[in-house]
Formats: structure tokens, C-alpha cells, sequence
């Protein structure tokens, strides 16, 4: 005992120590609100993309930026292969407010035209033949329009001093340089040249190569040797300080590097590392992080939330969950991005849950119950609503906090029960290391199919509910006990919350508790009514439903303490189905009450005894709704329950 009690005591300090780590209640909302900000007008543009007749390979940016104006110029040069034949003219995204000064390719200029519908389309001296590798180099400049969301291309002030960052999610890259910008094809690799007014540092993706200064212009090179969706390459250039952590790789380690704010340096030197652990559990649990050749870091920045820019997070501060968010998004949404933003739960959700995962394992898991809690309350604080994103034309859809973060975090928690942990993060293993899908897009499609095989089931039914359908189960479940073999029977009931589902089919666990015995049964609900016999090995006094919270659901009910008589007392009652009066006559004497519960458990209608009648009672069932009801009958020495139907 005093072993335990030094551990827990122990225990408490450690907790008290991190008070920044304990879940945030509405984490999700402000994560899913600047996520909205970001995307708000994007989504809201024409679906034309650009870029449909070739393959991006490489990007090569040299950038001009003094975070004292807003304003950029430079060179993008793109590298591509044709994917049609005879292809005379390449287009790229790219916002008619930025001024093209002009385009080379094999170094002569060329001839181009730039649409008001944010179309660059360049002239090719020549057709290009099938599969043809070729390039161009665009030479731009100009002040990138302000106003899309939170700002593709922003510049803003910390402590006195300018900052210019960008935040490109998930249309936003065209703004500031001439990109695909669409989710079909990633950039094999790229090399970003960033000069800036020596005072200042610029933060990209990849390896940090070199800063020259040559007179007074700071210019720092970026590598990054890794497949890259347009919207993750990104930009932050202010007076930042730098420190590095180290997460272990088996032997070796990874580098986090971090940019930092000179007035916040000490607050980050405290928070960041709290995030090592989570890099070293999704380690564990998944594969190696994805990046794992080159680094991760960290860039603060004046937006209110976070932003996975790949192998380069973008934050506003070191809060854990954030932290852990964000860097859940290099393995999914980076290294697999979502293939559209119907499938955006691919990212958020799988990050949320990923957050989640770091609650479930670290910290004596003391947080994880927390967590869920939260997860729940919020998803079920509506009825309706589908993780799957039907109409991405609307902001607040696309991300939804409730929705795409909360029930798609859970919907990956109830298949984990479903199937088991075993299959699960094979599955997931087998998903991440798919080398149709790592370091490309993927559909929801293309995780389902890795959780059916690793499970050997058919999820088809689960993800129909959960991902396409709309609102979630509700429980009424009544229990009664042998008195003599110890036998529990159960009749599980289910209403759901939203018509698009009549029933989810999930195992159900119940736990069964004495003054010194506890144990939990799990039963395979399949349909509502389904009853069961079990035997908890010893004879409970107390029921509770889903105690570890596996399924997401409210209201639940479970009759507790619903035993047989140990007399011989019994009850008859008809007429059953019922119309009007339901007549209940007992044979002894020992009679207290009747009590009448709706499916969901809700207590309806409570008669006593008639002193000129007794052993006999009505209760009126005219005014109630069709369908199933249970009478409790209870006597002196205990209580004995019939199902009744109403028609």
C-alpha cells in the first residue's frame, strides 16, 4: 500500500508539473475556426484547377522579402513531365493581382497570357512529345492580394517588429507564386532560395543548407527531398531565435528545430520539448517519423492556431495539444494528404485522434478518459451531421469541428474497439507504408480497405454509419438477474439520434460490480431488442453502461438493480400488444408498485396497488406512442420486469 501511495503521489506532482498538457475543451473549435479563416474564400472559387497536361517534378524558388513591406519577387522554375501528347502550352495557378515580368524557358523568353480567372498560361516555342521532361521559369513580382480568408500572404508585427508568413491551405499558394494548386499531384522535391535584410531569418520546408550574406542580404537555402503538396510549402522571414530539440530514432535521433520569437524564447525553450514524446509514440505505434532523412521544426507565427507545413509546423504557441496536433499531421495529411475535402477527416480527424492516442499513452493515461469525455459531449451536442463532407462549397463543412475533428477522432476509437487493437494499428501500419498512398493522396476508400484486410472483416455496414451516416445511437438497455445460477438476461435497445441510420451495429459493453467483484461483458448488439444471457461468475449489484466510453452516445439508460424475485411471486399481464388499458394481476400479496419505462429507459408511468383490488392494477396506455415498453413490477424482496408492445 505505501508503494502505491508513494507512486500515485508521484503521479499527482508529474501532472501538476505539466498543467499546460491537461485536453483543452474547446481545442477542436479553435483548431476547426482558424482552419475556416484560412480556407473561407478559397473554397468558395470556381473549381477550375490548372495543370492537367503535365506532372510537377521540382520547384526551384529564389524569394525577395523584407518583412517591413508587403511585397515579393522572384523566380519559381518548374520542372514537369508531360502526361498528353503534343503539348503546346502549360498553365499554372497563379492570382492576376501579382505581376509577371517575364518567362524563360531553355533561357529565351517566351510568350504568356494572365487571366482575371487567376489562370498563367504559358506558350511553348514547340509541342512537347508524351512523357517529356521539361521547364520553365516564371520571374514575378507584386503585392499578394489580402482579404482570402486569414491571409494566404500576410505580414504583421511581434513586439515592435514585422513579420511576413504565409498560410496556404487550402487555395492559397496561387496568391503569392504561379503553382498547381489542387490535390492531384505533389512536387517530388524542391530548393527554396529566401533572401532577406540580414537582421532577419527565414524558416522553409526541408533541410536548412546555408545563409550567406553577401553585402547585406541574408539569403538562406531550403532543401526538401520529399514528395509535397502545394499548400505545405510555406515561408516565414522575421528576427527569429533558433534552438533545437532531439526525439530518439532507435540509435539516432531526430532534430526539432525551432524558430522563436526573441521576446518568447524562454517559453519555448520550456514548451517545446513537451512534444518529444508524442514524436517518439507515434514512432512506436506507427512507423518512423516521415521526414525522418531531413528534420522537423517548429516556426511560431502570429495566426491564432497551428499549421502542418510539412517538416516545418507553423504555431502560435507551445501548448501540448497543439503541438501534438500539428505534428499528427506529418505522418497523416503530409506524408498522406487527403485526396479531396470531402475526405478531409483523413487529416483532422486523424490527428485529433492521434492527440488523443498521445493522452491514451503517456501520462499513466490519466488524461485519456478526459479526453473522450470531451470528444463525446461535443459530437453528441447535436443530433445530425456526417464526418463525410457532402458539400465542400461551404467553409464551415469542410471544417467542422464537431464533425471532421471530434466524431472523425472517434469514429477511429469505436473501429478500434470494433476490431480490436491488434488490427487496428496494423491496419494503420499497413495504410501509412502503402506505397500507392505514402507520400501521395488517399481516399477514405483506401483506409477502409487496409482496416478490412488487417481485420479480416467487411467494415462496409461501420463506415456506412459512422462516416456517411449521420448522428450516433442512443441506449436502453434492461437487465435481470437469476437469483439461483447467477445468469444475467439483457435486452439491448437502440434508438439513433438522426433517421439516415436505423441501428448501428457495435459490441456493447456492460460492467457488472459487487462490494468486491467487477468484470465486463461485451455483447454483439446486432439488432435493437436483442437479448442475451451471460454469467458474470458472481451475482452483481450494480450495472454500467460503456464504462470506459468506447461508443459515442447519450442519454443512455440502464435499469439498475433489476433482479428476480426470490419468492414465488409473479405477475401476468394483457392484453399484449396493447391498444387502450394494459391489466397486470398478481398472484401474491407482497406487491409495492408498477412502474412503466419507454425504450429508452425514462421512468413513464409509476401505479400502486388498489387497497379494494389488491394483487390488480391498470395502467392507461392510450396517450403513449406505439412501440415497446417494459413493466417493472417491484415487490418486498425484490422486482421481476416484462416487455409490453404498444399498438
Amino acid at each position: 500500500m505505501r508503494r502505491t501511495l508513494l507512486f500515485f503521489f508521484a503521479f499527482l506532482l508529474s501532472i501538476a508539473a505539466f498543467p499546460q498538457i491537461a485536453p483543452q475543451k474547446n481545442f477542436n473549435e479553435k483548431v476547426a475556426h482558424m482552419d475556416q479563416q484560412s480556407a473561407a474564400l478559397f473554397l468558395k472559387k470556381p473549381k477550375v484547377y490548372n495543370g492537367n497536361n503535365y506532372d510537377l517534378k521540382y520547384h526551384r524558388m529564389h524569394w525577395n522579402i523584407n518583412p517591413d513591406t508587403l511585397f515579393i519577387s522572384g523566380e519559381v522554375t518548374s520542372y514537369f513531365v508531360t502526361t498528353q501528347a503534343s503539348v503546346n502550352k502549360i498553365t499554372f495557378d497563379f492570382s492576376s493581382v501579382m505581376i509577371v515580368d517575364s518567362i524563360k524557358y531553355h533561357s529565351a523568353i517566351i510568350t504568356w497570357s494572365h487571366s482575371s480567372s487567376d489562370t498563367l498560361t504559358v506558350f511553348l516555342p514547340s509541342a512537347l512529345a508524351l512523357n517529356q521532361l521539361d521547364s520553365v521559369s516564371v520571374f514575378y513580382h507584386g503585392n499578394p492580394p489580402q482579404g482570402s480568408g486569414f491571409g494566404s500572404f500576410a505580414k504583421d508585427f511581434h513586439n515592435g517588429t514585422p513579420i511576413i508568413w504565409t498560410l496556404s491551405e487550402p487555395y492559397g499558394a496561387r496568391e503569392w507564386w504561379p503553382c498547381k494548386n489542387n490535390l492531384s499531384d505533389k512536387i517530388d522535391s524542391v530548393d527554396i532560395f529566401i533572401s532577406t535584410p540580414q537582421q532577419y531569418r527565414s524558416a522553409s520546408n526541408g533541410l536548412l543548407v546555408s545563409e550567406t550574406i553577401l553585402d547585406t542580404i541574408k539569403t538562406a537555402h531550403w532543401k526538401h527531398r520529399y514528395p509535397i503538396a502545394t499548400y505545405l510549402i510555406a515561408l516565414a522571414v522575421t528576427n527569429y531565435q533558433t534552438f533545437s530539440n532531439y526525439a530518439h530514432n532507435g540509435s539516432d535521433s531526430i532534430q526539432v528545430l525551432n524558430y522563436t520569437y526573441p521576446e518568447n524564447l524562454a517559453t519555448a525553450e520550456g514548451g517545446a520539448p513537451s512534444m518529444i514524446q508524442p514524436m517518439e509514440l507515434f514512432d512506436s505505434l506507427f512507423i518512423t517519423y516521415p521526414f525522418v532523412k531531413e528534420r522537423y521544426g517548429m516556426t511560431q507565427f502570429n495566426w491564432g492556431g497551428g499549421m502542418e507545413h510539412q517538416t516545418m509546423t507553423f504555431l502560435h504557441d507551445y501548448g501540448f495539444e497543439l503541438m501534438t496536433h500539428e505534428l499528427a499531421h506529418q505522418w497523416v495529411g503530409d506524408m498522406i494528404t487527403t485526396c479531396s475535402w470531402h475526405d478531409i477527416w483523413l487529416n483532422e480527424g486523424f490527428a485529433t485522434y492521434w492527440t488523443g492516442l498521445a493522452y491514451n499513452f503517456l501520462f499513466n493515461g490519466y488524461y485519456w478518459p478526459i479526453w473522450k469525455r470531451l470528444q463525446i459531449g461535443n459530437i453528441t451536442s447535436q443530433p445530425a451531421g456526417s464526418v463525410y463532407v457532402t458539400d465542400t462549397t461551404i467553409v464551415s463543412n469542410v471544417f467542422d469541428e464537431r464533425l471532421q475533428y471530434s466524431k472523425g477522432a472517434m469514429l477511429l476509437n469505436m473501429l478500434r474497439w470494433t476490431i480490436g487493437d491488434s488490427a487496428f494499428f496494423a491496419g494503420f501500419r499497413s495504410y501509412l507504408t502503402d506505397t500507392n498512398l505514402a507520400y501521395k493522396y488517399a481516399c477514405s476508400d483506401d483506409f477502409i480497405n487496409h482496416m478490412q484486410n488487417a481485420s479480416g472483416r467487411n467494415l462496409a455496414e461501420f463506415f456506412n454509419d459512422w462516416l456517411y451516416g449521420q448522428g450516433y445511437p442512443i441506449y436502453s438497455i434492461q437487465c435481470s438477474f437469476s437469483a439461483v445460477t447467477n445468469d444475467v438476461q439483457v435486452v439491448i435497445n437502440q434508438t439513433t439520434s438522426d433517421p439516415s441510420v436505423s441501428f448501428y451495429k457495435m459490441p456493447v459493453p456492460l460492467e457488472f460490480k459487487d462490494a468486491t467483484h467487477d468484470t465486463i461483458l461485451v455483447f454483439d448488439n446486432t439488432f435493437s431488442g436483442q437479448q442475451f444471457t451471460a454469467n458474470a461468475g458472481f451475482r452483481p449489484d450494480s450495472i454500467k453502461f460503456d464504462p470506459n466510453m468506447e461508443i459515442v452516445t447519450k442519454s443512455d439508460t440502464v435499469i439498475l438493480g433489476i433482479h428476480e424475485s426470490s419468492t414465488n411471486n409473479t405477475f401476468s399481464l394483457f392484453p399484449n400488444p396493447v391498444t387502450d388499458d394494459l391489466n397486470i394481476d398478481f398472484s401474491g400479496y407482497n406487491f409495492q408498485t408498477a412502474q412503466l419505462y419507454d425504450i429508452r429507459g425514462m421512468l413513464i408511468r409509476s401505479v400502486n396497488t388498489d387497497a379494494l383490488q389488491p394483487g390488480k392494477i391498470k395502467i392507461k396506455m392510450s396517450d403513449l406512442a406505439n412501440g415497446i415498453y417494459f413493466v417493472k413490477a417491484v415487490f418486498n424482496d425484490g422486482s421481476v420486469i416484462r416487455k409490453v408492445e404498444k399498438m
